[in-house]
């Protein structure tokens, strides 16, 4: 069967509060796109390479991805991330101990002894998908290692909200039980449901979990000079938590697609 190849860019914004915070993306990838088969586990397969360049007033990120999915139901990644810290906006905070707390109070006290450094981070991830006539679940498992380029130390991290050492390891998952609303031409879609998640950080054996909803929102026909635009949110309430047990939560995106070059290969032999 053929195979289509595609190159992608895409540029993404995206904000987030408890705790505040954002990034503007930008990306570029190589997409090899395998035919369908006659069996349901056999479409939207593909093999996909990438890299991708971030920043937001904390740090700059640096990102390779390898991108797999070898039946419908599974998608499978594996990413290495290299960020690096400006000293300033809440980067590099260092606590005084696991048990230290690290909310919005706490991080505010801190501002002014932010460190600069590098980061390393690679994460394995695995998605498990299943649609039943238009109700989807999706289970997305992240495992991720990091390591930092400071003195031992226990070190707030931004994206989950957490503490790590200056090696160590997070475990994160999420649940979610959409509903196709709307398809449209050209993959247009709107999907929407409850998601539940849960965190657990190495060292210092954090806990998170919080629960809410998700939207996806990808409208028909090109926007904005893209092929494809997409709106993204997710929010809800903090379960059990540390320091923000209770409170609301919220994440938002917009992003979009430009296809610059696409073919057909042969498959590959045996």
């Amino acid at each position: 069967m053929p195979w289509a190849s595609e190159i992608r860019v895409s540029a993404d914004a995206v904000g987030r509060y408890g705790p505040a915070g954002g990034m503007l993306l930008v990306g570029v990838a190589q997409r090899w796109s395998e035919a369908d088969g006659p069996s349901a586990l056999a479409r939207g397969r593909y093999a996909q390479i990438g890299a991708t360049a971030g920043v937001n007033p904390a740090y700059a990120q640096g990102s390779l991805a390898a991108e797999w999915v070898p039946l419908a139901p599974l998608q499978l990644r594996l990413a290495y991330d290299i960020d690096g810290f400006f000293g300033a906006n809440g980067s590099l905070l260092r606590l005084p101990s696991r048990h230290a707390r690290f909310g919005d109070r706490e991080l505010e006290a801190l501002a002014g002894s932010e460190r600069t450094g590098v980061g390393h981070r690679v994460m394995l991830s695995s998605v498990l998908r299943a649609r039943l006539g238009r109700v989807v679940v999706r289970n997305q498992t992240d495992l991720d290692w990091y390591a930092l380029s400071r003195t031992p130390g226990w070190y707030h991290e931004s994206e989950y909200d957490t503490l790590l050492a200056r090696n160590d390891w997070l475990v994160a998952n999420r649940t979610a039980l959409v509903a196709n609303l709307w398809d449209g031409p050209r993959g247009a879609t709107f999907l929407l449901g409850p998601m539940y998640d849960v965190t657990r950080s190495g060292a210092a054996a954090i806990i998170r979990q919080r629960a809410g909803g998700v939207l996806f929102f990808a409208p028909a026909g090109a926007w904005l000079g893209f092929d494809r635009v997409r709106v993204y949110a997710l929010g809800g309430v903090n379960l059990s938590d540390r320091n923000r047990r209770g409170e609301p939560f919220g994440v938002i995106g917009l992003g979009g697609d430009l296809d610059v070059g696409t073919a057909r290969t042969a498959a590959p032999g045996p």
